[in-house]
């Protein structure tokens, strides 16, 4: 599937077709407005129960990473794909959201300290937030590693960045395989995917490796860097695989995972998320990717 000319429109190139060669992206990302959460009805009749800390509220813990979420502020305006889908997600089930924007790293800690009820971002469904929280069975979308670096050093597999000096998020799924495959020395974490661009143009890491949609938001900020995402590759498997994106959230309730899972279900049934993609300027082939995966 030859996704060039596609891309090409949007300021994306490609280094060949998606799923049998790296993708290429500098640009993916966009203005878009603030979700305005509706006023609950006081005889609003939820689609679900569930228990949440607070009657009436979801408490969110969300990672403040655009196109994902993003907040200007810790009282908004709230933004992203996250924003979009848990506030209808609350609504429906006849809840306000609290949405409290922070670190992956604060966000993850915050729900397992069970001061949040749901971990937002679009976070990776891995084995081992399993057995500290919640999962669905379902996902929202699909997600894999994204390198970001200067467009003169770009990397299309993992094994042509040997010896470099790589970034990553801490608390992110991608730490421990990234030491494994560069050496934990080589390896630098960081608490905010700010201040591991700024460390990118500033020369002291060459390349970061997030979330691809983390990268791209990323790299469209500057001609001079560029996102991969490399092929799978047997060797890396936890590099290069597909994980699943959902929202974490408190371990035992099973209601809230029935929600979660119903509204997945629908969500990609009726188009919402494809929209919800739309909306931060995700479409074409790359929203095919990100729904439906290589």
């Amino acid at each position: 599937m030859d996704i060039r000319s596609n891309f090409r429109k949007r300021g994306i190139a490609t280094i060949a077709s998606l799923g049998a060669a790296a993708l290429v992206i500098t640009s993916c990302g966009g203005d878009n407005g603030a979700v305005e959460a509706p006023e609950i009805d006081e005889d609003c009749e939820p689609l679900h129960e569930f228990p949440t800390l607070e009657e009436g509220v979801l408490e969110v813990a969300a990672m403040n990473a655009p196109p994902k979420f993003h907040a200007l502020s810790d009282s908004g305006p709230f933004e992203g794909i996250d924003a979009i889908l848990i506030t209808e997600f609350a609504a429906e089930n006849c809840l306000e959201v609290n949405f409290k924007p922070m670190t992956g790293a604060a966000a993850q800690l915050d729900l397992s300290e069970g001061n949040s009820d749901l971990f937002g971002g679009l976070i990776l469904k891995t084995e081992e937030r399993g057995e500290v929280f919640g999962q669905a069975e379902g996902y929202i979308i699909y997600e894999t590693v994204g390198f970001t670096s200067h467009v003169d050093d770009s990397f299309e597999s993992v094994d042509e960045m040997e010896g470099i000096r790589v970034g990553t998020l801490s608390g992110s799924t991608y730490v421990e395989p990234l030491r494994e495959a560069f050496g934990a020395d080589m390896v630098e974490e960081y608490q905010s995917d700010t201040n591991a661009f700024e460390d990118l143009r500033a020369g002291r890491i060459d390349a970061i490796g997030w979330q691809s949609m983390q990268g791209f938001n990323f790299s469209e900020q500057d001609e001079d860097y560029v996102t991969i995402i490399p092929d799978e590759d047997p060797d890396h498997p936890e590099l290069t695989q597909l994980f699943e994106n959902n929202w974490p959230h408190t371990k035992d309730v099973p209601e809230l995972t029935e929600a979660i899972d119903d509204y997945y279900e629908r969500a990609h049934e009726d188009g919402t998320i494809e929209e919800a993609l739309a909306e931060n300027d995700i479409d074409g082939e790359l929203a095919d990717f990100y729904l439906n995966g290589r």
